[in-house]
């Protein structure tokens, strides 16, 4: 952009000499001076202060020294945008600013014979530039800092979200697998060994997890992030609540395309919270039905269960419901949940298979 601007100014400058026959024409100097104006914006992100006094420099230099041409201005007022917009603190860019100005504005009349009308103008219109930009720039900065902030919440719904689906699925399981142990510790020390063996899979993979979602926080120098569980994981779920009693019926019907990520992952989540709250909610005896299959684009996920779920539709869902249907909507999604005619619980998902991380 700064060479293309550089360009133009130099090109232009050689037209408008046309227009002001009195005027010096343009020399080496002033092509020089035009292309370093203009190339001293590509500074403007690293050393907005530097490109500024580069371009405003070289600008009262050119008009100083009469040459030809009104190109120069827009270079004198770029890098006045570049100063106030890069540089945050008023009392840094007002002073450097006011002199700017006031440098184009006294260039602008001959030394022979000063011209107020021009040099007024050009005071007028670069105070005004001034105070439109800094109002501008205030407007965009506070923009950014309300969407860092809105990311820093939705970042941290999302780690509540994930935190909740790990610990609520892992410890509603220990606590499973802890009650059978406790029943057949005496009679059946054999399978009581077995419930320990799957109280500490769980335990692991659930550190494992929660280390994961919390590998954002700890930031590059951390551990690195590990792959999030997704439907290849479904069957190894279902494995570890059966082993708690839970009579779990799994269907997997997917055609040939590819699941994305994102609804991989938030599909394994959206099932294990289902089977958590039924493992937590249905009561004994209680059996729960998933299937998991594409139908013309969707991801349909259907969980039903045939326990002591509730007569009337859930009003106030909990949190766990309600992270669901956050993160079937983060996904372009929807979720349902009430009672199965029957008694019992239905929870059904749609998460569209073209969803974007």
């Amino acid at each position: 952009m700064a060479v293309i601007f550089a360009t133009f100014m130099a090109l232009m400058s050689q037209v408008a000499r046309v227009t002001q026959p009195e005027a010096r024409p343009v020399t080496a100097l002033g092509l020089a001076l035009l292309v370093v104006c203009g190339l001293a914006l590509a500074l403007r992100r690293v050393n907005p202060l530097l490109a500024f006094t580069l371009t405003v420099g070289t600008a009262v230099a050119y008009l100083g020294l009469r040459f030809a041409g009104w190109p120069i201005y827009l270079g004198a007022f770029a890098g006045l945008l570049a100063l106030v917009f890069g540089v945050t603190e008023a009392r840094v860019w007002v002073p450097f600013a006011t002199i700017g100005g006031v440098g184009v504005a006294v260039a602008t009349g001959p030394p022979e014979g000063w011209q107020p009308a021009p040099m007024i103008t050009i005071a007028l219109v670069w105070t005004v530039v001034t105070v439109l930009a800094a109002r501008a720039a205030q407007v965009r900065r506070k923009l950014a800092e309300e969407g860092a902030a809105g990311r820093v919440v939705e970042e941290r719904l999302r780690i509540a979200r994930e935190l909740h689906d790990v610990l609520s699925h892992s410890l509603a399981t220990i606590s499973l697998q802890a009650g059978v142990g406790l029943h057949l510790v005496d009679d059946q020390p054999e399978q009581a060994r077995e419930a320990l063996h799957a109280i500490r899979q769980v335990s692991n993979d659930a550190l494992a997890q929660a280390r994961a979602a919390l590998a954002v926080v700890r930031g590059p120098g951390g551990e690195p992030p590990q792959a999030a569980p997704g439907l290849a994981d479904l069957d190894a779920l279902v494995t570890s609540v059966r082993a708690t009693g839970l009579d779990v019926d799994l269907a997997i019907d997917l055609e040939s395309r590819a699941i994305p990520d994102v609804i991989s992952a938030a599909a394994y989540r959206i099932v294990q919270e289902a089977l958590t709250n039924v493992m937590r909610h249905a009561g004994p005896g209680a059996r729960a039905r998933t299937h998991v299959g594409t139908v013309h684009g969707w991801l349909e996920i259907e969980v039903i269960d045939d326990g002591v779920g509730p007569a009337v539709p859930v009003r106030s869902p909990g949190h766990g419901l309600r992270g669901l249907a956050e993160r079937a909507r983060g996904v372009g999604g929807e979720l349902q949940t009430g009672p199965a005619s029957g008694g019992g619980f239905t929870l059904h998902a749609r998460l569209p298979l073209g969803a974007q991380q």
